[in-house]
Order: C-alpha cells, then sequence, then structure tokens
C-alpha cells in the first residue's frame, strides 16, 4: 500500500534523520504526471495536454560535510554513495539516474560540496506516470534551492530532459518534465512543441472524476518499441519532405500522406496517428473550457482506438479494460497513457458511477488475467512544492 502525502513525508523525514543524524535542510515534493492527451505527439512538434497528478516523490536534503553525496532510497531501502566527479555504469536505474544528476550538476553549477539525500516515493514505478522524471526533477530541483540556485521554469525543463537522455542514451520529448515543473493547481497544460508555448486551461469537469487503472503490466521491451516510432516517424517525415516543403509533421495533412499508404503502409499509419492526435489535442481543450465531458471522453477513446490500431503501441490487458469500460454506466471514455505497452490508462467517470466502475474494472480483469489492478482517483494540485 502506497503512503499518502502526509505519511509519505513524515516516512522521509524520519529516514533522514535516521541515516544521518541531523534534520534536514528542506523537503521538497515533485509530482507525477498523467496526459490527457497528445501521445507521441511531443517529439513530432504537437499538441498535448498534460497534468501533474497527487502522487509525488519526497526528497529531504542537507549539504555534505565531504565532497561524494549520499542518497538512501526509501523505496529501495538502499544507500548509494556518489562521485561527483565520474561516471560508472549501474545496476538499477535509479542509481544509474542519481549519478548523471549529480555529475551534470557538479558540471553546470560547479558545486563541490556534497549533498545527503532520502528520497521515497509514492508514484507506481514502470507504468507510464513518469516516475524516473519525477525522480530526476527531484534531484535537481532540490539541489538547485538547497544551494540558493536560481533556475526559471524552463531553464529546469532543458536540463532535466538533458540529464535525462544522456542517462538512457537517447532522445526524449519534454512532455513529462512539462506537466511535472510546470503545472498549476486545477489547470491542465496546453503544450505546443513547435514553439514551446504553455496556456492553462481549467482541469475540473463537474460531477466528473479522473481516474487511473494501473494494469500492473510491466513495459517490457518499451524502450526500443518508443525508439522504434520515433524513427518511425522521423523517416516517414522524411520521405515527405522529398515531395513537399516542410519542416515537421504540424506542415502537412493526412491527404499529403497518401504518397506513403501503398510502399510504406506502416509509416503511413504512424503519421496519421500523429496528425489525428494533435486534431484530438485541439478538440480536447474546447471541450474541456465548455465542460463537455461526454466529447471529452469521446476524444479519449478516439486517441486509445489509434493509439492502438496505427500507433501499435496498446497491450491486451489494456484493451481488455477499455472495452469493459464501454459496458459500464457513467463512463464516459479511456485510453492507454505513456510511452505505451503495458502500464496504465486513464478514464473519465461520472461520480456516482464511480464506485460502481471501480468494482467492476477490478473483479473482471482479475478474473480474466489473475492481476489486481492498480486503480487510483487522481486529482490535480499543481507542480514543484518546497517546504
Amino acid at each position: 500500500m502506497l503512503a499518502k502525502k502526509e505519511q509519505l513525508i513524515s516516512q522521509v523525514h524520519s529516514e533522514f534523520i535516521k541515516q544521518f543524524e541531523t534534520e534536514p535542510k528542506l523537503l521538497t515534493l515533485t509530482p507525477g504526471r498523467v496526459n490527457i492527451i497528445g501521445e507521441h505527439t511531443d517529439y513530432n512538434e504537437g499538441f498535448a495536454i498534460p497534468v501533474a497528478i497527487d502522487r509525488w516523490i519526497c526528497t529531504a536534503v542537507c549539504k555534505s560535510l565531504d565532497k561524494s553525496s549520499t542518497i538512501y532510497s526509501l523505496n529501495y531501502k538502499n544507500t548509494f554513495k556518489i562521485n561527483h566527479n565520474m561516471l560508472k555504469k549501474n545496476d538499477t536505474n535509479w542509481e544509474q539516474l542519481a549519478q548523471v544528476v549529480l555529475y551534470h550538476i557538479n558540471i553546470k553549477f560547479n558545486i563541490e560540496m556534497g549533498v545527503n539525500f532520502v528520497v521515497g516515493g509514492n508514484i507506481p514505478i514502470g507504468c507510464g506516470l513518469s516516475s524516473s522524471t519525477a525522480f530526476v526533477v527531484s534531484l535537481v530541483y532540490s539541489v538547485c534551492q538547497l544551494f540558493s540556485i536560481d533556475i526559471i521554469a524552463h531553464e529546469l525543463v532543458i536540463l532535466c530532459q538533458k540529464i535525462e537522455n544522456f542517462a538512457l542514451g537517447h532522445a526524449i520529448g519534454q512532455l513529462d518534465h512539462y506537466g511535472i515543473i510546470l503545472s498549476k493547481k486545477n489547470q491542465f497544460l496546453f503544450i505546443d512543441f513547435k514553439d514551446g508555448s504553455i496556456e492553462y486551461i481549467p482541469a475540473v469537469l463537474n460531477n466528473c472524476s479522473w481516474i487511473v487503472i494501473n494494469s500492473q503490466i510491466q513495459r517490457e521491451l518499451s524502450e526500443s518499441s518508443y525508439l522504434n516510432r520515433v524513427k518511425e516517424c522521423e523517416q516517414g517525415l522524411n520521405l515527405l519532405k522529398k515531395r513537399y516543403k516542410i519542416s515537421s509533421l504540424r506542415d502537412t495533412d493526412k491527404f499529403s500522406l497518401e504518397i506513403l499508404r501503398n510502399k510504406y503502409y506502416v509509416l503511413y499509419n504512424r503519421l496519421c496517428h500523429v496528425i489525428d492526435e494533435n486534431q484530438r489535442v485541439l478538440r480536447m481543450k474546447e471541450q474541456l473550457i465548455l465542460g463537455n465531458a461526454k466529447s471529452a471522453g469521446e476524444i479519449l477513446s478516439e486517441s486509445h482506438e489509434s493509439l492502438k490500431s496505427l500507433y501499435e503501441v496498446s497491450c491486451k490487458e489494456i484493451d481488455y479494460i477499455i472495452e469493459k469500460s464501454k459496458l459500464i454506466e457513467g463512463w464516459f471514455g479511456g485510453r492507454i497513457v505513456g510511452g505505451g505497452f503495458g502500464g496504465c490508462s486513464i478514464h473519465l467517470v461520472e461520480n456516482k458511477s464511480e464506485e460502481n466502475f471501480i468494482d467492476d474494472i477490478t473483479n473482471n480483469y482479475n478474473k480474466k488475467f489473475n492481476i489486481v489492478p492498480q486503480i487510483m482517483k487522481v486529482s490535480f494540485p499543481g507542480g514543484l512544492q518546497s517546504m
């Protein structure tokens, strides 16, 4: 059972005192995020509507007496010591990320003093809610706060993306970073990834709940498959550039894609998804402003069908959840979220049907796959916090 916010803060604070025999200088809360609509559009200069959710990574810090840093993970019950000036391959993802964070922070800001960290979180790991990005942002933000480094939000986005790209060995988009760092309470971010502009739109639909279902299916092979999708979009765009004067998929339409349909059918499908998804984001923005839950739900379901059939990033377990949900009264719509190939789906459900929806999906999913899904009603508290 994952700790609630107040429990998490208390646990991290207590563990810090236990590990380092002193009070932390400060604590930070870094949220996870869910993407309402706009999947696989960020690396195609498209649109998206992400938002931070009420699941966090809490980090407690103080300056160390030596030049190395020590991180204790509450989730993994493990301590890791880091030399800021060298990089080595580590067995675990969180240790590798932590090492790369401190290495880059040292290079950029010339911090010669070490830091003591205790980190704990209640963001489900590896299921499309940006636990890794939240971890990176949490460490970077905490160090900046601790050493009074003045860094604006957009600079923090770029720095954290750079660090993750270095750690992963390939390029990722900025969707997660924007959602985590720039979210505001009860507002969604409408992001244009071509010019980096942001608008805020209402995140509350009257008498409705946003529910995230963790299928408990780990996203195996998702990294290589994600990279394949990125390369397929690049390949398709390059083919279009030979025929049309365009710089991105934002400069074209589905009619122009017809030249790919026969010879490059897979690329055609991928690009169809991206172009349609951008239009869905624009439509979703309108419906959220209008407060139209029915239309918003329909757009979610359209997105899932496209991610399933055209972009091919869904899985049988999440497809089952979507199909079962269609039979439940008060369900407006839903879709797979994140990179895909497992993980979570998001659903828009009428408040009065919420309990029935959760019971129905839990029972049927468990009966079908012998797996108990993790179901979370999420709220939108805003981005980074320090205390």
